[in-house]
């Protein structure tokens, strides 16, 4: 089997961050077998503002498969109107979906917006409620990533909040448990996908680095300042994988 190529980012808060988006994806030379988001494509629930992020990933990229979680900023509520307008995205909430490219490994992508340990002072007092979706959703996770590995090669973890802190180096430690969880990682840790990708961490110093020994990225193009280009693929012997970032 050959290497999947991914192509991936987060945090392109359309339009604020929509040039730097350009600039990077127009520098990409090898076309993807898929395109993966982590969220926050949009900036504040600005549902058509992604028809621009679409049409430069069009014209630069070409006609490639799309997935996507969401981010907090695309708005919890909004979900179906993102769904209803962008088709052609395969938007992951909390499930997995199976990837199944031509003499390629087969890939799980498990998506979720991804918990926190700490609701943010709006979340607080707005959406009380994910309090308790947070403290359950590790284990939705660890139990979707197991189901996955039964279907695929290669498992992917995607998230727009980061998973535990190591990715959050560089972003003022009091508000680390608004940005991730560490629960989260401990899920990681039982359940083991071969590769988790994030978000979230604007100001993060640390774009890759693990969890026991599975590689984590965070993949937000504020802090990289570039999109993320990642070859997945088998070892020559058994079942363990080998990343390469680019």
């Amino acid at each position: 089997m050959s290497e999947v190529v991914v192509l991936t980012t987060a945090d392109v808060h359309s339009p604020e961050y929509l040039n730097l988006y350009v600039s990077s994806i127009a520098k990409v030379k090898v076309k993807p077998d898929f395109i993966l988001w982590a969220g926050d494509m949009v900036k504040r629930g600005r549902v058509d503002a992604l028809q621009y992020v679409i049409d430069y990933t069009r014209k630069y990229i070409g006609d490639v498969p799309i997935y996507a979680v969401f981010g907090n900023e695309e708005y919890i509520g909004l979900e179906n109107e993102f769904k209803n307008k962008y088709p052609e995205v395969k938007w992951i909430n909390n499930e997995y979906v199976i990837v199944d490219i031509s003499d390629k490994p087969k890939v799980a992508i498990v998506g979720t917006r991804g918990a926190l340990d700490r609701l943010t002072s709006w979340q607080r007092s707005h959406r009380p409620e994910l309090a308790r979706i947070y403290r359950e959703l590790p284990k939705t996770i660890e139990r979707l990533v197991r189901e996955a590995r039964g279907k695929a090669d290669i498992v992917v973890l995607v998230s727009h909040y980061a998973i535990g802190f190591k990715a959050c180096i560089g972003e003022p430690r009091s508000i680390w448990p608004e940005l991730g969880s560490k629960a989260m990682e401990e899920a990681v840790k039982r359940c083991k996908p071969d590769i988790v990708i994030h978000g979230h961490a604007h100001k993060s110093r640390v774009f890759e680095t693990k969890i026991d020994s599975i590689p984590l990225y965070n993949v937000s193009i504020v802090a990289r300042r570039e999109v993320t280009l990642l070859r997945l693929r088998k070892k020559p012997m058994g079942l363990e994988m080998y990343f390469k970032s680019m």
